[in-house]
C-alpha cells in the first residue's frame, strides 16, 4: 500500500506580495510559482554548458545515493568523493546517474552570477548570503529530511524536472524522526507498514517542478526529491514568520546537532540504536492520536 499523497498544490504566476503573504507565507502553505524571478530574468537562461565553460576546472564534492554508505540518522558533513565540475556536468547529461551535488555555493566561485536575478519583494528576512545550487542526473535521489535551520525554502528549477514529495512538520513523529536530528529511515516509495505502522496516518503532497518553477517549502516541511531528468536548480531561504520556528531552528543548529555528534562519538553505534528505539516508541504512541 502506497502512502496517501495528493497532487493538489496551487500553481501561480505573477503573484503579488500581499497575495503571497496572505495565502502562503503566513499560513505556511506550499505553492509552485512560475517565473518567480520574472519571465525575462537571465537566470532562466543558465545551461549546463555555461558552467562547463566557466567553472569546468573546479573540483567539487560529489554524493552518490547508491555508492555511499547510508547515514540515515545524520546530515552529510562532507562529500565522499570529488571530481572536476565540467566532467560531472558532462556525465549527468550523457546518461542516468545517481551522483549529485547539493548545498553547493556556486556563487562563491563566480559572484557575478548573483546579478542574474533579484529576489522579489514577497518575503521578509531573506537570507541572501545563503544561495545554494543543486545538480543531479536522472535517477538521483535526495533522501527525505527537513532542513535543520527551519527556514522557508524557495527551490527553483532551471534545467530538467524533479519530483518533490512534501510532508507537513506535524507528521514528524509519525515519520519516525530520529531524536536530535531531522532525518528518518522511512522509504516513501516502498513504505514498510509492519516496521513503521504510523505511516498509515501520514498524508503528503506529491508534485513535479520543471524549468522555470519555484517551489515554496514552508519552514520545517519534510521533503523527498527525485531527479526525473538531468537537473539544475538553486534555492534561497527566508526566516519563518513564526518566531517559535526560528528559535527551534537556532536550537537545532546551535545545540542539538552538537549533542548528537558528541553522543555518536562517545557511544558509537549504540547511539543510533537508542535513537531508533526512541523514534519507534514515540511514533507508536502517536498512532490514532489527532495532530
Amino acid at each position: 500500500m502506497a502512502l496517501e499523497l495528493t497532487k493538489e498544490i496551487d500553481k501561480v504566476e505573477g503573484i503579488t506580495r500581499e497575495e503571497f503573504q496572505e495565502k502562503y507565507m503566513k499560513p505556511q502553505i506550499p505553492v509552485i510559482i512560475k517565473h518567480f524571478y520574472g519571465e525575462d530574468a537571465p537566470i532562466y537562461q543558465w545551461t549546463f554548458n555555461k558552467f562547463v565553460d566557466e567553472l569546468g576546472a573546479l573540483e567539487v564534492g560529489v554524493y552518490d545515493s547508491e555508492g555511499e554508505k547510508r547515514q540515515d540518522d545524520r546530515s552529510y558533513k562532507g562529500a565522499p568523493s570529488t571530481m572536476k565540475f565540467g566532467e560531472y556536468l558532462k556525465l549527468v547529461q550523457e546518461k542516468p546517474t545517481t551522483k549529485r551535488l547539493f548545498l553547493f555555493n556556486v556563487f562563491k566561485h563566480k559572484k557575478e552570477l548573483l546579478n542574474d536575478f533579484e529576489f522579489p519583494n514577497v518575503a521578509d528576512n531573506v537570507l541572501k548570503f545563503l544561495p545554494f545550487a543543486f545538480f543531479g542526473g536522472e535517477g538521483a535521489i535526495t533522501r527525505i529530511h527537513r532542513d535543520m535551520d527551519n527556514s522557508n525554502v524557495f527551490l527553483t528549477e532551471l534545467v530538467g524536472k524533479k519530483r518533490v514529495v512534501l510532508f507537513h512538520p506535524k507528521y514528524s513523529t509519525k515519520l519516525y524522526r530520529y531524536p536530535f536530528g531531522t532525518h528518518t529511515s522511512v522509504d516513501i516509495n516502498d513504505p514498510d507498514y509492519n516496521k513503521y505502522p504510523a505511516l498509515k496516518e501520514v498524508k503528503g503532497i506529491d508534485c513535479m517542478i520543471e524549468a522555470g518553477d519555484t517551489l515554496f517549502m514552508p519552514s520545517g516541511y519534510w521533503h523527498h526529491i527525485e531527479y526525473h531528468s538531468a537537473g539544475m536548480g538553486f534555492s534561497m531561504r527566508s526566516l519563518s514568520p513564526n518566531f517559535s520556528a526560528r528559535l527551534r531552528g537556532m536550537y537545532q543548529v546551535g545545540f542539538l546537532t552538537h549533542v548528537d555528534e558528541l553522543a555518536r562519538k562517545v557511544l558509537n553505534g549504540k547511539w543510533f540504536e537508542i535513537k531508533k528505539n526512541m523514534a519507534q516508541r514515540r511514533a507508536n504512541a502517536a498512532i490514532g492520536k489527532a495532530i
